[in-house]
């Protein structure tokens, strides 16, 4: 079980790494988005919303793949709206915000 919670830490952090040189032009970062939407519900962790930084519970989601998470935040998952209520969210913010929130400790480092 150990091994398979750092296999998708690891991949989740090499996705992350590749992300900001994919970020579009005028796109929110990660944090941006977290911030200013995501934070509502996932900074204190309301109906059983993953915490933000909690990469024990962010391992439980990304065991499907990131792919998969994004695609459940997109459309929308439990009692989480699509997009998390924010319809102008772009699905590479949407990823950055998944993202930020598994590991806001490295956001913005190289």
């Amino acid at each position: 079980m150990r091994s398979l919670a750092l296999g998708t830490a690891g991949v989740v952090l090499l996705a992350w790494a590749g992300l900001a040189s994919a970020q579009k032009p005028g796109e929110r970062s990660g944090r941006q988005v977290a911030d200013t939407q995501c934070s509502k519900c996932h900074l204190e962790g309301k109906s059983g919303a993953p915490k933000i930084g909690d990469r024990d519970a962010w391992t439980q989601r990304l065991k499907k793949g990131l792919d998969a998470t994004v695609a459940e935040a997109i459309k929308g998952h439990g009692g989480m709206p699509a997009r998390g209520d924010k319809a102008d969210l772009t699905d590479s913010e949407v990823r950055a915000a998944i993202l930020y929130m598994f590991n806001p400790g490295d956001a913005g480092k190289k």
